[in-house]
């Protein structure tokens, strides 16, 4: 039975993450990921009610959301660490879920496209032993980097990332992305980073996530979905492309 740290006063808990955020040693993220692996999980089983097959996906989203919590959390804000945390985990872990729902409904090219995008991510992966940016798989594509953007807008972005998938599709005992990198903490941080799309999306207006979200995710066309909203096909085409200009900007960015 695992035995977690006593609880800490917030002046204290506080100093803690002020010395990770400074340090960013691994030392310091393992004892706070460990101390708050239990409000972790109550997230996890949260979100886990209707669907308890997800529990053990929720709750390594969880884990691997932990250290961008820490990044971005501010005490001078006045918020206690864990409501920020408890609230933020749920956040992320409401888009996974969400995104798994629509993977079923994912119309069929958006998948293929999908497919060949992410089989240029593990390739390309296991070649620079790191995270490819969105220009190397663009390159890597012969596409061009507004097009792989509306391609990864399009599909499960957690699902095809799993490091347990094999590098080279319908090999059984095929070797795993995961086992190309040894390092753990590299591990977190790459498919941290592969989470940024989904940030990226959360940034823009309400307007825009209701365009990409019917065309990249549902596959309704401008000219459908501009009847349904009772605008011109030329608006939704101006608010499309809006949009990726704002998540090319965004993604341009994260990457190294």
């Amino acid at each position: 039975m695992t035995v977690y740290p006593p609880p800490l006063s917030k002046s204290k808990l506080d100093a803690l993450i002020s010395a990770y955020q400074q340090t960013k040693t691994e030392e310091a993220a393992t004892a706070l990921l460990v101390r708050f692996e239990p409000l972790i999980a109550a997230a996890a089983k949260k979100m886990a009610r209707s669907r308890p097959d997800f529990y053990e996906d929720l709750f390594q989203i969880g884990r691997l959301s932990f250290l961008r919590l820490l990044d971005h959390y501010d005490p001078k804000q006045g918020t206690s660490f864990e409501s920020y945390a408890m609230k933020s985990l749920i956040g992320y872990m409401k888009n996974y879920l969400r995104d798994k729902a629509w993977y079923i409904q994912v119309p069929r090219k958006v998948k293929e496209k999908g497919s060949k995008v992410q089989q240029a991510i593990d390739e390309l992966t296991v070649k620079l032993e790191r995270s490819p940016t969105l220009d190397e798989i663009a390159g890597h594509l012969g596409l061009s980097v507004e097009k792989t953007i509306e391609i990864l807008a399009g599909r499960d972005h957690y699902q095809a990332v799993s490091l347990d998938a094999p590098v080279q599709d319908g090999e059984k005992d095929a070797t795993t992305i995961g086992e190309f990198v040894a390092d753990e903490t590299n591990e977190i941080e790459s498919l941290i980073e592969r989470m940024d799309l989904e940030q990226a999306i959360g940034k823009l207006s309400e307007q825009e996530q209701i365009v990409i979200d019917a065309i990249f995710r549902r596959g309704e066309t401008q000219r459908s979905l501009a009847e349904r909203l009772g605008v011109s096909q030329m608006t939704i085409s101006r608010i499309q492309k809006r949009a990726i200009a704002k998540l090319k900007r965004q993604l341009a960015a994260y990457s190294p």
